[in-house]
């Protein structure tokens, strides 16, 4: 009995550390909620523009994304948002409801919310976009960005 509680201890002592960083993640919202915050509190907006065959984006999302810096940056000064630009989910956003052309998902086939979010750029990903408050496009980029551009990007 004495020996199990040491033990015990000792196994949380060293597991702790790895449960508190599992959890360490971006507090992603969907368009409908971003919607009900941007009314409440209006903060910058964080979107990740991705496909599921897009390798970079990917790459991104497992590597840069998840680095505590980059979490910690976007967790405190924005509201960020995931979208597949080539959902066949209906979104409610901005007094609308955003309908893709299709409910088969088809690579090259692009959500109408997605292309309004581009404003008319080349579909090229991954794509981040950054809003402000009022949120207006302050600025993007169409490529992988390593953890210090996107530092860059977020200040």
């Amino acid at each position: 009995m004495k020996y199990c509680r040491k033990i015990s201890i000792l196994l949380i002592a060293l597991l702790y550390p790895l449960l508190h960083f599992a959890q360490e993640r971006i507090n992603w919202v969907s368009f409908e909620q971003l919607d009900s915050l941007l009314a409440v509190e209006p903060r910058e907006t964080f979107i990740f523009i991705h496909t599921d065959w897009c390798t970079y984006c990917r790459k991104m999302e497992q590597e840069i994304l998840t680095k505590p810096d980059i979490i910690t940056a976007i967790n405190t000064n924005y509201y960020a948002v995931s979208l597949d630009a080539e959902s066949v989910q209906e979104i409610a956003f901005d007094q609308g409801i955003w309908k893709p052309k299709s409910n088969k998902k088809r690579t090259g086939q692009y959500h109408p919310l997605a292309l309004t979010l581009l404003n008319g750029k080349q579909m090229v990903f991954p794509s981040i976009l950054r809003f402000d408050r009022e949120f207006h496009l302050k600025n993007i980029q169409q490529k992988y960005l390593n953890s210090k551009e996107l530092g860059v990007f977020l200040e």
